[in-house]
């Protein structure tokens, strides 16, 4: 007999996949917030803001956090600024700007244990609050983060796909977003 709704599944059956479901959040959010992920092409570190910033929520996460209104990326923006003018100052020939010697990274949106678990039955996004995400976006990082590595995220954690969404706002002038979804 087949099955005709998704509610009618056998309770260790969703079970299963539900666990399956949270792990591909937890572990894909963990990639994406860590300077030190497993992925072979670590994400994009200046500040640590960017990588702080990660959040997996059940609507499309709005991008809408400037780094100036954080401490202590704020001063890490700041001390970096001031570098950039001076050497600006001094005139050619310019030196590239050094990164920050401390970026910090700590997770501002938690996942996983004793935080918020996702329904697999609803869609869920993963997205940056950080309002420059759409320039960070353009180092390809993220894109071959989830073209690589995410697709075998899935296929580790789950026999069954849910909808994983992760998107950058693209323009101000153009409303929508772009989303790739497995």
């Amino acid at each position: 007999m087949a099955l005709k709704r998704l509610k009618d599944l056998p309770k260790d059956l969703d079970r299963q996949i539900s666990e399956g479901f949270n792990n591909v959040i937890k572990i894909t959010h963990f990639e994406l917030s860590n300077r030190e992920s497993t992925t072979p092409d670590p994400m994009p570190i200046w500040t640590g803001f960017f990588a702080s910033s990660w959040k997996a929520s059940n609507s499309p996460v709005i991008p809408n956090h400037k780094v100036e209104n954080f401490q202590p990326w704020a001063a890490i923006k700041r001390e970096r600024s001031i570098n950039f003018f001076e050497k600006r100052k001094a005139g050619p020939p310019y030196t590239p700007q050094e990164p920050p010697a401390n970026p910090f990274v700590q997770i501002r949106f938690p996942v996983g244990e004793g935080n918020r678990i996702f329904n697999y039955r609803k869609s869920v996004w993963i997205g940056n609050k950080a309002v420059y995400s759409q320039y960070v976006l353009e180092s390809g990082k993220i894109q071959n983060f989830v073209v690589d590595d995410l697709a075998k995220i899935i296929k580790e954690n789950m026999t069954e796909k849910g909808k994983l969404f992760i998107g950058g706002k693209v323009s101000e002038k153009f409303s929508g977003t772009t989303y790739t979804g497995f």
